[in-house]
C-alpha cells in the first residue's frame, strides 16, 4: 500500500465525509470512495460505516486510523526536513477569526509559538462570522461551519459534544420528554452564537443528523446564562457537554435522554489550498493543531462565553 493511499484514507477519516475530503484532495468523489474501497478490499477489512448522509469508522477503522496517521505525519515530518533542512520559517501570518477564538489562543499558545518561531509576525483580525464568510484576505480561517467557498480547504480542528439539559424541578413540572422532537412542547433556553440558527438544536439519530424546531422565553448570546436559568428551573438548554459537568454533579442540571442524541458540533480551520503552503504557515498549523489536542477542555469553555 502506497503512502498516497495512507494519506488519502488519513483525509477520510479526519473529515468523516467522502466531499469533504475530495474537495481538500482537489480529487473528484468517485475516485476517493474507489480508493477507499480498494483499501478495505486488500485489508480484508471494513473501515467505515456508511449511510445516506453521513460516514463513521468502525472500531477496525479507528485502529488502523492511530497507526496510519502517526505513518503519514511522520512521512510528511521527514519530507519537511529535507525540504527545509537549511530555511528557518519566516514571514507574516495572516489569520481571521471569532474574538472568542483570539483570546483562546492569547492564553498560552501565542506566546509558545512566537518562543518557538521568532522570525515568524503574526497578523489577526477579529471578525464576526458573515465578515469571515466574506473575507478571503488571509491565510487561515477560523469557522464553525465547512466553506462554502468550494477553492476552499476545510480541516476540523476539533469536535465538542452538544446534549440537552433540564433541572430536577423544569421536569418534575413539565414532564420528562422522551425523544428531541418532544422538545416543541417545551420552554427552550436558546443560545445565539451568529453562526448558526439558535432555534434548530441539531441531534444525531441513526447515524444521521436532524433539526428539531425550538421556541422559548430566552435567547441569548450567552451559553451560560441559558445553563444559569436551566438550572433554576426555567427550561431546557442545549449545551456543550463539558461546561455542564459541575452542574450534572451537583444535581442542578440533568442530561435528558442520556445523552442518546447528542450531536458532534466540528469547528474548522480553512485555507485557499494544501499545495505550495509557506512553511511559515505550515508550522503554524501543526503547532495549532497539536495545541487544540492537548488544550480541548480550554476550548470548550471558550465556545460557551
Amino acid at each position: 500500500m502506497k503512502i498516497d493511499d495512507l494519506a488519502l484514507f488519513v483525509e477520510v477519516a479526519d473529515q468523516l465525509s467522502f466531499t469533504e475530503a475530495a474537495n481538500n484532495l482537489d480529487l473528484p468523489q468517485s475516485t476517493v470512495s474507489r480508493k477507499i474501497k480498494q483499501i478495505e478490499d486488500t485489508l480484508q477489512s471494513r473501515l467505515f460505516e456508511r449511510t445516506s448522509r453521513q460516514i463513521f469508522l468502525t472500531q477496525q477503522g479507528h485502529q488502523f486510523y492511530k497507526h496510519s496517521k502517526a505513518i503519514v505525519e511522520e512521512f510528511r515530518h521527514a519530507q519537511d526536513n529535507l525540504t527545509d533542512f537549511q530555511s528557518e520559517p519566516s514571514g507574516e501570518i495572516h489569520l481571521c477569526m471569532p474574538g472568542f477564538f483570539c483570546e483562546v489562543l492569547s492564553k498560552e499558545f501565542f506566546d509558545d509559538f512566537m518562543r518557538t518561531f521568532p522570525k515568524i509576525r503574526i497578523h489577526i483580525k477579529t471578525l464576526s462570522p458573515t465578515q469571515i464568510e466574506q473575507t478571503n484576505d488571509a491565510d487561515l480561517f477560523f469557522y464553525i461551519q465547512p466553506p462554502k467557498n468550494s477553492g476552499m480547504v476545510a480541516r476540523r480542528l476539533y469536535t465538542f459534544s452538544r446534549r440537552f439539559y433540564a433541572s430536577p424541578d423544569y421536569l418534575a413540572a413539565h414532564g420528562i420528554p422522551n425523544h428531541p422532537l418532544d422538545l416543541v412542547h417545551h420552554n427552550c433556553l436558546r443560545f445565539d452564537s451568529r453562526l448558526v440558527d439558535p432555534s434548530c438544536w441539531h441531534y444525531n439519530e441513526g447515524n444521521d443528523v436532524h433539526c428539531v424546531e425550538v421556541d422559548g422565553t430566552f435567547i441569548s448570546e450567552s451559553i451560560r446564562s441559558t445553563m444559569q436559568l436551566a438550572a433554576k428551573g426555567h427550561g431546557i438548554c442545549y449545551t456543550p457537554q463539558s461546561l455542564t459537568n459541575t452542574l450534572v454533579r451537583e444535581g442542578k442540571l440533568i442530561c435528558l435522554f442520556d445523552g442518546k442524541y447528542s450531536f458532534e458540533q466540528p469547528y474548522y480551520v480553512m485555507y485557499h489550498s494544501r499545495h505550495h503552503m509557506p512553511k511559515r504557515v505550515r508550522v503554524f498549523l501543526d503547532m495549532l493543531t497539536q495545541y487544540v489536542e492537548q488544550k480541548h477542555d480550554l476550548f470548550d469553555f471558550w465556545i460557551g462565553l
